[in-house]
């Protein structure tokens, strides 16, 4: 990581990142336990910010037959 000055480590983002896909997680409760304000664990959760992290992969839909 080349910018110093982040808020989140890689870890929390990935975390963020999970809980977000899983629709776990309110960005205020995220937000509250990185210590960081709730705009910041949003963008880093849909990826608008730290692009360079990967995104999880999408839940597949169930198969149906």
């Amino acid at each position: 990581m080349a910018n110093s000055c982040r808020k989140l480590t890689v870890e929390q983002v990935l975390e963020a990142r999970l809980c977000y896909m899983a629709g776990d997680w309110q960005w205020s409760k995220l937000a509250k336990k990185f210590g960081v304000g709730p705009e910041v664990v949003g963008a880093a959760a849909t990826g608008v910010i730290y692009r360079d992290l990967p995104m999880p992969p999408k839940k597949a839909e169930p198969v149906r037959r």
